[in-house]
C-alpha cells in the first residue's frame, strides 16, 4: 500500500477513536459479516423502547424489558452476502432482516450499513441512506457497524467536495448523512449523554477488499 495511503487510514482511525467508535481493519466482507455476528453475540439483550409483541425477557439498566431474540438489520447487502449473513445469524439464534424495521421499531440490536466515504481528519463516515430502511438501521439500532473500504478515505471536506456536488447533483432529495462516534448530546445540564439520538455504540470496519 502507498505509505501516503497508509497515513491517511491511520489518521482516520486515530481521530475516529477519539470521537468514540471502535475501529476494526478487516480483509474482506465475509469477515465483516462474522464481525457482525460476534458483536450481536457479545453485547447484552436491546431493551424495547415500545411496546412490541414480542417474547420479553428480563428488565434491562432503564427498567423496561429486553427482547429475548436478537436482531440484526443489513438493509444494504446483496443478496449473496445478506444469504451469508442470515446463515450465521441463524446458527447463533439471532434474527435477520433487511427490510420492514418500520416493524421493529422499539430498537434493533444491531444495524449493519455501508458508508460512501471516510474523511480522515475528524474520522468521519458519509452515508447515503435513500432507502428508508438503511437509515432505520442507523438510527434505531443500540449498535450500528459501518463497512468502509480504505480506498474510500479522503483527507479533509475540501477534499470531497466535489464529490458531495456529484451526489446533490444525482438525487436533489437525497439523505445524506455524516457520522462521527456514537449518538451524544449534551443539551441536558451539560452533561454528556451516549445513544440518546441514536446508536449506543458505533463500530467501523475498514475493509482491505475494495469491491463492496
Amino acid at each position: 500500500m502507498d505509505p501516503a495511503n497508509q497515513e491517511l487510514i491511520e489518521l482516520f482511525i486515530a481521530r475516529a477513536e477519539e470521537a468514540a467508535a471502535k475501529v476494526r481493519r478487516l480483509p474482506d466482507m465475509a469477515a465483516a459479516l462474522q464481525y457482525a455476528v460476534e458483536v450481536c453475540m457479545r453485547k447484552a439483550p436491546c431493551e424495547l423502547l415500545a411496546d412490541e409483541d414480542v417474547e420479553k425477557g428480563p428488565d434491562g439498566p432503564n427498567r423496561v424489558p429486553t427482547r429475548m431474540q436478537k436482531i440484526l438489520a443489513a438493509p444494504d447487502l446483496d443478496d449473496k452476502d445478506f444469504a451469508a449473513l442470515s446463515a450465521a445469524c441463524a446458527a447463533q439464534g439471532i434474527a435477520c432482516c433487511r427490510e420492514g424495521l418500520r416493524n421493529h421499531l422499539a430498537g434493533i440490536d444491531v444495524g449493519l450499513t455501508t458508508a460512501r466515504l471516510g474523511v480522515a481528519a475528524s474520522g468521519t463516515c458519509l452515508t447515503a441512506g435513500d432507502n428508508e430502511d438503511a437509515r432505520l438501521a442507523g438510527m434505531i439500532s443500540e449498535v450500528h457497524i459501518l463497512i468502509l473500504p480504505v480506498s474510500r478515505i479522503y483527507p479533509d471536506l475540501p477534499s470531497i467536495a466535489g464529490l458531495m456536488r456529484d451526489r446533490m447533483n444525482e438525487r436533489p432529495g437525497s439523505y445524506t448523512v455524516f457520522i462521527t462516534g456514537p449518538s451524544r448530546t449534551a443539551d441536558i445540564e451539560r452533561v454528556n449523554a451516549i445513544g440518546v439520538h441514536g446508536p449506543l455504540e458505533l463500530h467501523i470496519v475498514l475493509l482491505e477488499d475494495t469491491h463492496v
